[in-house]
């Protein structure tokens, strides 16, 4: 299949490359293993930048290796539940009360959907899908894949791939104390993609950006080695016009 101009990106497009990288056969075995670990009514699905860096694979026409993994779990009660359920991998708690663990040597990060919406400034409360992807931080992640179904859900992340711009979920708040990494993740996406940033998310980076949270959100971004130079990463989201 052909690179297409971001401009002719759609849902089909989307879905083809997605699902070629999930099937590869080493992303493969640990996409099936994990959503298949917890029995209906849970249902697990493909959530990250292992999505998002599919598609700009294709419309920046560069290559971006799989180093991790995010999946996110509706349908789940309780922490202890998704604990139990991987407990042979035995998991550890990662920076924002999800399970960290490995699978056949790569990260894998577990989410119950309702940690979404806490750290967007939401009530914790049961979700579905679009409640859901209305709360992730940028449109540019705002995308979901479900292996069994071969089915893409998305808000936003057409669009912010097709105008090469990056917003804020439609219902994500920064709220304390979760502002460095919101911060720190608009400044990695930023970098990663060169998409311009949309008025909304500058203002609210702004807003949010007092000395101690753009200190947080360098420090963040300086133990994950997500970009080089993080502090001018983050100073360019708040001074770039």
């Amino acid at each position: 299949m052909r690179p297409v101009p971001a401009p002719f990106l759609d849902r089909a497009f989307a879905l083809e490359v997605i699902q070629r990288t999930v099937e590869r056969r080493s992303i493969a075995t640990i996409v099936q293993e994990v959503t298949t670990r917890l029995p209906a009514p849970a249902q697990t699905l493909v959530f990250g930048g292992v999505l998002r860096n599919s598609v700009l694979s294709e419309i920046l026409h560069k290559p971006f290796p799989v180093r991790d993994l995010d999946f996110v779990v509706f349908g789940l009660a309780t922490d202890e539940e998704l604990y139990r359920a991987f407990a042979l991998e035995q998991p550890r708690r990662n920076s924002f009360g999800g399970a960290k663990l490995s699978v056949s040597g790569i990260t894998v990060d577990v989410w119950r959907a309702e940690l979404e919406l806490r750290i967007a400034g939401q009530p914790p409360q049961v979700t579905n899908i679009e409640d859901f992807l209305k709360c992730v931080t940028l449109t540019t992640d705002a995308v979901l894949y479900d292996p069994p179904t071969a089915t893409l859900y998305e808000q936003g992340f057409l669009n912010a791939m097709s105008q090469r711009m990056i917003d804020l979920g439609a219902d994500s708040l920064w709220v304390s104390p979760w502002k460095p990494y919101h911060l720190a993740h608009l400044a990695y996406v930023h970098r990663l993609t060169g998409f311009r940033i949309s008025d909304r998310a500058r203002a609210c980076a702004r807003e949010a950006a007092s000395q101690p949270v753009i200190e947080e959100a360098v420090q963040y971004l300086e133990s994950r080695g997500k970009c080089t130079n993080p502090r001018a990463a983050v100073v360019s989201v708040l001074n770039k016009m």
